[in-house]
């Protein structure tokens, strides 16, 4: 474990919380700028070797099954080593998985590299052990706390889809990988020498404020919950149905996208920069999720996301003309906020739901069904369109998950309690 430091005190006005998130900010910048640019890749790729979109769909989904696999893994890790060794040795193999990746001759060669390594460094760097660090820190503004954290994922959207497309017209998508193995190279030693787990190393509280019950909050929300409570808890698993059908939806639309707007017709260096800009919307649907979350609760937040995601998938359906930009730009706009509604709301939730020193396993199995839902969507939608040539039947199976998500995320609390603790 990582030693408690001397110097702070808890009267200081400034708090070290903040550090984290701006370092885990930093992080998620670079690990889904890398993860939501392989739209540009998808393309190259397809161009270069001549494979069908469901088997270069299947490297993206691979990587999703290495980061459902591991991303329990990931947040025991976290819980036993520290945020410094973990994130640390994270960086590094995602750094590692990239330069691989750049020099593959075969399909298989790609899955192995970009699927499995690259996708567990960004397995060990992913949203649910950030937010299990972040929500040690933080209680009150907690929401705001892991939506700024999150906004990073739509930063590092908007700098690096166009960024990556740049570097495959101008030089190589072997090159590219290069370029972005640098990027996650460069946050290595920002998470080794700046994170820490928990604020008792910096002695201090979450939020920097002393340890007193808050207005209306419950005991049990204070309660130290054990991994093996947790997952014989039916709310539990009512989250991990959420999860599932949050994230699963929102990467078939990155992976396909630019393909999507590319058979509308639309110039594939003009559509990556276009949907680049998602990411903006994406940061600030984060941030401001997150603020309303904590003020009007997490649920209505993720409805209101998740109608967003639902308009979003039947507005690009729709779009079949170079002449419809404007439909293109309100698509972005819906995904970013559908987007900054999902993954954050749910960690969120099961912070809330189930506090205590486990949270790093369980928000890490939070993210492994994310991952579960990132591997199934993206590949089925590559599989229906090599069937059928259009996307109608896999919209709307991702239609009906956000449905079921948002019933799961509604009923979780309800079946907290329904078996009581310990039993």
């Amino acid at each position: 474990m990582e030693t408690v430091e001397s110097g702070h005190n808890q009267k200081s006005k400034w708090f070290y919380g903040w550090v984290i998130v701006a370092v885990c900010n930093l992080s998620l910048m670079v690990v889904f700028g890398i993860r939501l640019s392989f739209t540009v890749f998808f393309v190259a790729l397809i161009d270069e070797f001549g494979w069908t979109r469901a088997d270069t769909s299947l490297i993206y989904s691979v990587s999703m099954l290495v980061f459902a696999a591991v991303s329990p893994l990931a947040g025991i890790g976290l819980d036993r080593w520290g945020a410094r060794r973990t994130f640390g040795l994270g960086a590094a193999v995602l750094s590692f998985g990239l330069l691989l990746s750049s020099r593959v001759e075969t399909l298989l060669q790609l899955t192995l590299a970009y699927g499995v390594v690259a996708g567990l460094g960004v397995t060990i760097l992913g949203l649910g052990p950030q937010a299990s660090l972040i929500s040690r820190w933080f209680r009150r503004r907690r929401g705001l706390a892991i939506g700024i954290t999150f906004a990073g994922t739509g930063i590092g959207s908007l700098l690096l889809t166009p960024g990556a497309e740049y570097m495959i017209r101008h030089y190589s998508w072997r090159e590219a990988y290069v370029g972005l193995a640098v990027l996650a190279f460069v946050i290595l030693p920002l998470n080794v020498i700046l994170l820490r787990l928990s604020p008792a190393e910096k002695q201090l509280h979450p939020d920097g404020l002393p340890e007193e019950p808050q207005v209306g909050e419950s005991s049990e929300s204070r309660e130290d919950w054990k991994i093996g409570e947790v997952v014989r808890n039916p709310g539990f698993w009512l989250i991990m149905l959420a999860a599932l059908g949050s994230i699963g939806p929102v990467r078939m639309l990155t992976v396909h996208q630019l393909a999507i707007a590319a058979d509308a017709g639309f110039e594939r260096s003009f559509a990556s920069l276009v949907i680049g800009f998602t990411g903006i919307f994406t940061a600030i649907a984060f941030i401001l999720m997150g603020v309303f979350s904590d003020r009007f609760g997490r649920l209505p937040v993720y409805i209101i996301g998740s109608i967003c995601l639902v308009c979003a998938m039947i507005v690009i359906y729709r779009i079949d003309s170079p002449d419809q930009l404007g439909w293109l730009v309100m698509y972005i706009i819906l995904l970013g906020i559908g987007e900054g509604s999902r993954s954050s709301l749910v960690t969120a939730a099961a912070s809330d739901l189930f506090p205590g020193n486990a949270l790093g396993a369980v928000n890490g199995a939070v993210g492994a069904f994310f991952g579960l839902g990132a591997a199934i969507f993206p590949w089925l939608a590559g599989r229906l369109y090599d069937l059928q040539g259009n996307y109608l039947a896999v919209f709307i199976f991702a239609g009906t998950a956000v449905l079921i998500s948002v019933l799961a995320l509604w009923q979780a609390p309800k079946f907290k309690t329904f078996l009581a603790r310990g039993n």
